[in-house]
This record gives structure tokens, sequence and C-alpha cells, in this order.
């Protein structure tokens, strides 16, 4: 028997702000990670001195971190904990059983993120995402107040074990971890500049598994968690209507402000390599709570956007990109895979940051214009489709 109650969110009832939100993050999400794909691991992990001080790639790189790196995969990480949310109050007000369905979708979320992070990105996101949505999967029926007292602890517990790593280890991004490590990392690069798809899917699948136990060890994966909760709790709050516009002005001026403030500061001590450990964790948490406030910054800003009605093209066509994130997100690491590794092109360390970034704005305009043309036919993305069939009974 056919229910239309337990389908995916329908076209008319989808909340333009988070399609224009994910479109934006998935730009912001490129710039992060393609360096990562197309530079040797120690030059795009910022490890000893790998940029000589003063050069275009130093201030790409610093620019990258400053306005960049966590901001928008915390944007992200908040928008798919405000969709789980949606997806699951909707189906209960259809009388729909969220348990239907919901523990499949995740499961495929997870299939997902091992084989892209095996296979095609070690920097991977899905599997955390689909572990973070089965915390917030459970913890569903708690009140957003509740909500976003869960995320203000497992944040703290983040940032506490980030401060212990940064104690312990010096971050890990200055040869923390001795000879071997070196040695580890430069035979990763030259398997994955160089060697077959398998060798370099071997030296992915290992460097995939050692950040999924480093990026728990760290805030990564912890921030990744809370900001689901806080994602579900302002949803529920309202947050993504007209009515917030006010609120969203306020957000952008003191979110910018703000983070800025704290990344500017974060930066001049980064950059120092003279510092003792009490300067290194302070280093950590204002990059980190900087991240945050720019993060809410981005928000509103992109949300006073949306409702300034300028621009309009634009803000069309960065939504529709934003309809199809999931493939757009495994679009961007495919396509620069092909790119970079050497079983495509063999790109992989021969650009400059400064070109890198240029990759990445023509992969995201193409992205735009792909997204354009294919959401003009159909109702989503192909690995949205695919995530859809897996989920979704025959017939529903």
């Amino acid at each position: 028997m056919n229910d239309p109650a337990a389908a995916p969110v329908a076209a008319a009832e989808r909340i333009e702000l988070l399609d224009v939100l994910r479109g934006v993050a998935l730009f912001g999400i490129l710039v992060v990670n393609l360096p990562l794909i197309a530079l040797p691991l120690s030059e795009a992990m910022g490890s000893g001195n790998a940029l000589e001080a003063g050069t275009s790639d130093e201030w790409i790189a610093a620019l990258v971190r400053m306005f960049a790196e966590n901001k928008f995969m915390a944007l992200f990480s908040t928008l798919f904990g405000a969709g789980l949310a949606l997806q699951v109050d909707r189906a209960e007000a259809r009388g729909v059983a969220p348990s239907s369905f919901y523990p499949r979708r995740l499961l495929v979320l997870a299939a997902f993120g091992a084989l892209n992070g095996a296979l095609v990105f070690f920097g991977d996101i899905l599997l955390p995402y689909a572990i973070a949505g089965t915390a917030l999967y459970l913890l569903r029926k708690r009140s957003p107040k509740a909500m976003l007292w869960i995320a203000a602890v497992v944040m703290a517990v983040g940032l506490g074990l980030s401060v212990v790593f940064e104690g312990l280890f010096g971050g890990g991004g200055s040869g923390g971890g001795g000879q071997g490590a070196g040695d580890d990392l430069v035979a990763a690069d030259l398997a994955l500049a160089h060697g077959s798809f398998l060798e370099a899917s071997t030296a992915r699948g290992l460097i995939y598994l050692a950040w999924l136990v480093l990026s728990s060890m760290i805030a990564f994966n912890w921030r990744i968690l809370a900001l689901f909760f806080v994602g579900a709790a302002l949803l529920r709050l309202g947050w993504a209507t007209p009515e917030k516009r006010a609120l969203h002005g306020r957000a952008a001026i003191v979110g910018l402000l703000v983070g800025v403030t704290l990344e500017g500061a974060s930066l001049c001590l980064h950059r120092r390599e003279d510092l003792d450990i009490g300067l290194r964790v302070v280093d950590v948490l204002l990059h980190q709570l900087g991240g945050l406030a720019l993060s809410a910054g981005y928000a509103g800003a992109v949300a006073t956007w949306c409702w300034s009605g300028g621009m309009a093209t634009l803000r069309r066509a960065v939504a529709r990109a934003g309809r199809m994130a999931l493939t757009n997100y495994l679009g961007q690491n495919i396509v620069a895979g092909v790119i970079f590794f050497g079983y495509g092109f063999g790109l992989r360390g021969a650009l400059s940051h400064l070109e890198v970034f240029g990759v990445a704005c023509l992969i995201y305009a193409a992205q735009l214009a792909v997204s354009a043309w294919w959401m003009a036919r159909a109702s989503g993305g192909p690995f949205e489709r695919l995530w859809r069939r897996l989920t979704y009974p025959k017939g529903r």
C-alpha cells in the first residue's frame, strides 16, 4: 500500500533559505578541502616550514584558515541537523513514524561516507554526520532548550579535548608525530600523486582511518554533533522564517565582528613558531570560538540577503546547488581526484595555493551551472535520488 506521507520533502515544502545556505556552504567546504587533495599533505596542513613567509601562498593559506576553515563545515553541520528535524517533524505531523525510514536513511548516509572516505576523499564528513544524526534522532523529542544545553555540553567536551591534545602534541601539525609520521606522509603523498587507483585508495583508506580517530580526539567531530543539535533547535524555534529577519541582521553584524576579531588574534599567534603551551592553547580556543562566531555571521548575512530580494538570479542558482548538496559535495571530491591524483591528470603538488583557489572557484561555478540545468529537469541530484531510492520503500 502506497503511503505518500512516508516520502521525501516535496519541492513546494522546501525552505529556500536552507537551500541557499547549503549552496553557500558548499563553496567554503570546497575551498578548504581542495588543498588537501591538490597539495602535498605537509603543505596543505601547514606543517613545518612548508610555506615561505610573506609569499602569496602563505597569504592564501592564512586567509583560508581565517575565513573558511571550520566555518562552512559548522554551517553545513547546523543545516544537516535542521534538515533532520524538518524531515522528522513533517513525517510525524502526517502520522508517519520516523522509525519507518530514518534509521535506514542514516545507514545509507554512513555507507556513502565510508565509500567516499576510502575511495575518493580521506577527509569525508558523511560518516561522522550519520553518527551525529543517530544521536540527534534518538534525542529528537527533547525541547529546543534542552537541545541547546546538550550542544553546549558536547561543544565544551570537544574544546576540552582540543586543549588537551594541543598541550600533549602541539596540535600535531608541526612534526609532533616524529620522523616516522613524516615518512608515512611522504609515502602517502607519493601514492596519491603517482600511484594507481588501488595504490592511492590504500593510502587514502589509511589516512581516512587515522583521521576518523584524530577528529574524535579534537573538537572536529564533537563540534559536528553539537551543531546538529543547534540546527534542530533553531529550526524548531522558527529561526529560518522571515519573522526573524531582525535577529538575522544582528547575528550578521555581531558574528562577523566577533569572529574576525578572534580569528585575527588567532592568526597572529598561529604564524609564530615560538609559542609556549599556554599561547598554543589560547590559539586553539580563539580559532574554535572565532569560527563559530563567523559561521553565525555568515548565516545571518545570507539570511539578510535572502529576505532583501537582491541578486535573485544568483540566489536561485545557489539554492539549486544547495538542493543537490550531497551530489555536489561528492562531485567536488570526485572531480578534484580526477584532476590531481595520479590515476587522473596527476597535478597534485603542481599548483600553488592561489592556483588551487582558482580551481575551486571554477569547480563551484561549474556546479552552479550544472545544478541549474539538472534541477530544471529533475527533483533532486543523482546521489539524492539514490539516497531516496535506498531509504524509502518501493512505491513511496
